[in-house]
């Protein structure tokens, strides 16, 4: 009986037409070369196996195709999301907590830095430097040390910035109060920006219920503002990404607050000035201003010699009430009309904005209509004359006008809520329009130091504060992030062997030998830094001291004289 004929696929004819082998070797570069090898070497028609090999691409294909789908309806209906963009505030919340975490320890993939938030500037950690500094301070058992001693451990630490570390690029998971919870971070493909703004972070959590997330970030933005809580944030207006970037604020310390009876001003007119802005923030006088269509701004002029304390009253306010500070330089070229326009819009609802120095940003040009009109009549002046006048004008256009900055304080589209505090040495070289009412609703008149403001400084450093007596340092446990106060007793300072009456007696003599209206708070106060541990020293030497700014004085005040009595010698 024959056998029947078994066909094998390296026997039998190819299937494929030459056709279908000139297509697929047009789709798949090789394939005749392959095919050829396959058969020559092994014995194998490859064109047999063709209709399986494209049957298990169609199924992967549809695998992969029905897997994207059941994921993004699974991520759609069954995932929540919570999206933080790199330009908001809770970008740093949320890296500002991720970074003390001990499950980011944990991490084999994670980003290093020595900064976690997105601004251009590191500012996070000024607070935790002091809290350094007072560590440093003293030893295990809470002994002071020994300046040597002291210096010696501060030197090398302040070699080296403190190292973040962050979650990289990519999807981590991790439990938050029995949840697991899943972190991507997304990198933004965006050529011409830095990677900090070019990137987005997202928070998934299993489930239609997105309350775990929004308690984390609340949990972030507590953790963020908790070491703020005593201080007053300052702000600076700055452009970022270069000069065809943008402009924003920028947090750029965090200080202390400074206690007002500090600052040497008037009694009456500091109540008064305190007393002026809460009335403003109270939510009553926003209505009374809404009921009335009157704008709700409030606008402050503090004028006087330098070093009189304009600012640090500023300050000192802004650390009573809580608020923040935000500082603009007018002068700088870098800001245009609108970058200014953009900064006032992006303040918040109770601030203080301080513009300091405003004499000093051309707001001095006092506008002349006159002088005005007649440059547009014709006839004066001829073409060139003209053109070179332009040219001048489009010099001066560089930066802030007055103009500008009056549009941006008291135009149709300012903001409300503010507070404007303008600083001046030179109120009177100020353009009226700047300082008429409405723009400036009080103006405060910074002098020199009389008797009891004199008597209030040295009182001020030498007095004992309960923070001379006792310090108090954060013990940090590497595993829980748990922070631990402990106090610590200061040592006396050599001030502290006299009396606080001793303290008075000897204030009242320091006030009497200085002289009053004649020298500023700030000239007193450095004097006084000079023998801050010796305010018997202090008293001995005021009387030289005074002779000698007298002395330095009229030095100062002779030399424009003569040398402008030169000029007009070498004229003749």
């Amino acid at each position: 009986m024959a056998s029947p004929n078994i066909s094998t696929p390296s026997s039998s004819s190819s299937i494929l037409a030459p056709s279908d082998n000139l297509m697929l070797d047009a789709l798949i570069p090789g394939y005749s070369f392959v095919s050829q090898l396959l058969s020559s070497q092994l014995h194998i028609d490859l064109s047999q196996y063709v209709p399986y090999i494209i049957t298990c691409f169609l199924i992967a294909a549809l695998v992969q195709y029905t897997w994207d789908r059941v994921k993004y309806a699974f991520k759609a209906y069954w995932v929540s999301t919570a999206e933080i963009r790199p330009d908001d505030d809770i970008y740093n919340y949320l890296m500002y907590w991720l970074a003390r975490q001990s499950f980011t320890t944990r991490m084999m993939h994670f980003l290093a830095g020595t900064r976690t938030n997105n601004s251009y500037r590191n500012s996070d950690d000024d607070t935790e430097d002091a809290e350094f500094d007072s560590e440093d301070e003293y030893d295990q058992d809470g002994n002071a040390l020994a300046f040597d001693d002291y210096w010696a451990k501060v030197k090398n630490r302040d070699k080296y910035k403190r190292l973040r570390f962050t979650p990289s690029e990519g999807i981590h998971y991790f439990w938050f109060r029995g949840r697991l919870l899943a972190f991507a971070r997304v990198r933004e493909a965006s050529g011409y920006m830095r990677w900090t703004m070019s990137e987005r972070l997202h928070l998934y959590c299993f489930g239609r219920d997105p309350s775990i997330l929004k308690e984390l970030l609340a949990e972030a933005q507590g953790m963020y503002v908790a070491r703020d809580t005593n201080n007053t944030l300052i702000y600076c207006g700055q452009r970022n990404g270069g000069g065809g970037g943008y402009v924003n604020w920028v947090r750029c310390m965090s200080r202390a607050p400074r206690s007002l009876s500090t600052v040497v001003l008037d009694g009456a007119q500091k109540h008064s000035f305190v007393a002026d802005i809460k009335g403003y923030l109270h939510p009553r006088t926003r209505r009374w201003y809404s009921n009335r269509g009157i704008p709700y701004r409030r606008g402050y002029l503090l004028h006087g010699p330098p070093g009189t304390g304009k600012t640090s009253l500023c300050f000192a306010t802004a650390g009573l009430l809580g608020v923040s500070l935000y500082l603009l330089n007018l002068s700088s070229k870098s800001f245009n009309e609108d970058d200014l326009m953009s900064l006032f819009q992006d303040l918040p609802r109770r601030c203080i904005v301080l513009l300091e120095d405003v004499d000093c940003a051309g707001m001095t040009q006092m506008r002349d209509p006159q002088s005005n009109k007649n440059k547009n009549e014709p006839g004066n002046g001829n073409i060139g004359n003209r053109k070179n006048s332009k040219k001048e004008d489009d010099a001066e256009l560089k930066g802030i006008s007055l103009s500008g900055l009056l549009n941006v304080i008291d135009g149709v589209a300012a903001s409300e809520g503010r507070i404007l505090v303008m600083t001046t040495n030179h109120a009177e070289t100020l353009d009226p329009a700047l300082v008429r009412p409405g723009r400036v609703d009080m103006s405060i008149n910074f002098t020199f130091a009389h008797h009891a403001d004199v008597k209030q400084l040295f009182l001020g450093i030498y007095s004992t504060l309960e923070g001379d007596l006792y310090s108090v340092r954060n013990s940090l446990n590497p595993r829980t992030n748990e922070k631990k106060k402990i106090v610590c007793k200061i040592p006396p300072a050599p001030w502290q062997r006299l009396s606080q009456e001793a303290i008075d007696a000897l204030g009242e003599e320091f006030a009497t030998n200085i002289p009053e209206g004649e020298f500023t708070a700030a000239e007193i106060q450095g004097y006084l830094l000079h023998y801050k541990t010796d305010p018997e020293r202090a008293v001995e030497e005021v009387e030289k001291w005074v002779n000698e700014m007298r002395t330095k004085r009229r030095e100062r005040e002779s030399r424009p004289s003569s040398s402008s009595s030169a000029k007009t010698e070498d004229k003749k």
